[in-house]
């Protein structure tokens, strides 16, 4: 009676599963590098951002595995041998869970590696980030193996997944709530925040009692049902009733300065310090050329720096830059050098929007001729921006230094009268 069992699993969803989560998670990765290069917690925190497509792929294999067995007339073939009915149940869990994981995880592996070359900071307790997302795959696929063996059609496997993507995704917009930390997606706070272990721990143990839940309703084992459905509540209330991603912290760690020696101060977090030799070279001679201008930003920072309430404008002397998603995969180079650029241009934005809702198209030219002077563009000599360059370089740095005194006053008069260059 027991050789028909391994013939089963043998041919089961198992290795469709890890092919599947292999090529998924490989996927995922591939798409948005920016999100994970380079910072270990930002690949744990990415594994867990992908967890609202990864648990659906797991249900739905979940399912496909346990409506398989039904429709073989392998469960009545089990229930006739002398062994609990629940092990077989357990074993195709364990089957699936274990594939799927596995090929996720390879996936991961060679991302790893490219983490592994170029990483500045490898604390904070990422791994504990990993090993709850891992735990959560596991009960996707106790989740899928309970609907596949309550509903016994074909079509329940990719309509429970798709069932999952869809509450996972609504789970997302409670970010404020403890609620959301019940759903294991992370609500990517940012690879710099600490997710306290209390926390993971609390995380850790509903997920656990939550698949002891969903497999023995699977296995109809109403008392260790209860049992674990009491401890899933006991566990579910303190993280619903606690504070949401919006009350994390940074980690004192992740957020160490790293910054230049020589030239116009340049600083990035700790945990961005691999893109540090990369983004001096573009960010040096913006801040070179601004050098003794009154007004002007005098050093740039990494916005992962930030004290909570800090101004983030260029008035406080800092140029604030945000690196986010500035990582490529192999952490060479950065990844958008539009969005940096954009924040280079922070100089030339001015703080008072609401006086400029409805600005004076006049004052368009001179803010084209204040970024074409700061990023030393060379237009042709007879546009507005070239009589700019054909004054005395001194003239040129008054010139701006004006500019930057009426665009935080936003002197609308003024900055009209600065674009009629001679």
């Amino acid at each position: 009676m027991r050789r028909p069992l391994r013939v089963e699993l043998r041919r089961g969803t198992a290795p469709g599963a890890a092919l599947l989560m292999f090529g998924v998670g490989g996927w995922l990765l591939a798409v948005h590098p920016e999100d994970w290069g380079g910072r270990w917690a930002g690949l744990a925190e990415y594994l867990r951002t992908s967890l609202m497509v990864l648990c659906a792929l797991m249900v739905a294999a979940g399912a496909w595995q346990a409506g398989r067995e039904r429709r073989r007339g392998i469960d009545e073939l089990l229930g006739s041998a002398a062994r609990p009915g629940w092990q077989p149940l357990v074993v195709a869990w364990l089957a699936v869970s274990l594939a799927g994981t596995a090929g996720l995880l390879t996936a991961f592996l060679g991302a790893a590696v490219l983490v592994g070359r170029v990483a500045t900071y490898a604390g904070g307790g990422w791994w504990w980030t990993l090993a709850v997302g891992v735990l959560a795959l596991c009960a996707a696929a106790a989740f899928g193996v309970l609907v596949g063996r309550l509903v016994p059609l074909r079509v329940v496997a990719p309509v429970a997944g798709l069932g999952t993507y869809l509450g996972l995704a609504v789970l997302t917009y409670w970010d404020t709530s403890g609620v959301s930390w019940l759903s294991p997606v992370h609500p990517g706070s940012g690879p710099e925040r600490l997710l306290p272990a209390g926390t993971h721990a609390l995380q850790a143990g509903w997920l656990l009692a939550l698949t002891g839940t969903l497999l023995a309703l699977a296995a109809r084992l109403r008392r260790a049902a209860l049992l674990a459905g009491l401890l899933a509540v006991a566990v579910a209330v303190p993280i619903a009733t606690g504070a949401g991603a919006g009350h994390l912290r940074a980690d004192p760690g992740a957020v160490e300065p790293t910054c230049t020696t020589e030239g116009p101060p340049v600083c990035v977090a700790r945990i961005n310090g691999f893109l540090l030799d990369d983004l001096t070279p573009l960010v040096q001679p913006v801040l070179r050329r601004m050098t003794g201008i009154p007004g002007a930003p005098t050093r740039a920072a990494d916005v992962a720096l930030q004290v909570d309430g800090e101004p983030t404008g260029p008035a406080d002397g800092t140029l604030w830059l945000n690196l986010g998603s500035q990582s490529t995969a192999t952490g060479d180079g950065l990844a958008n050098l539009g969005w940096l650029r954009a924040d280079l241009r922070q100089v030339v934005t001015p703080n008072c929007h609401r006086q400029f809702s409805r600005p004076d198209r006049r004052i368009y030219p001179t803010f084209d001729a204040a970024r074409a002077w700061l990023f030393e563009e060379r237009p042709a000599p007879d546009t507005r921006v070239g009589r700019l360059y054909a004054l005395s370089l001194d003239d040129q740095r008054a010139w701006f230094a004006a500019f930057l005194d009426a665009a935080h006053r936003c002197d609308v008069p003024r900055l009209v009268a600065l674009g009629e260059l001679p």
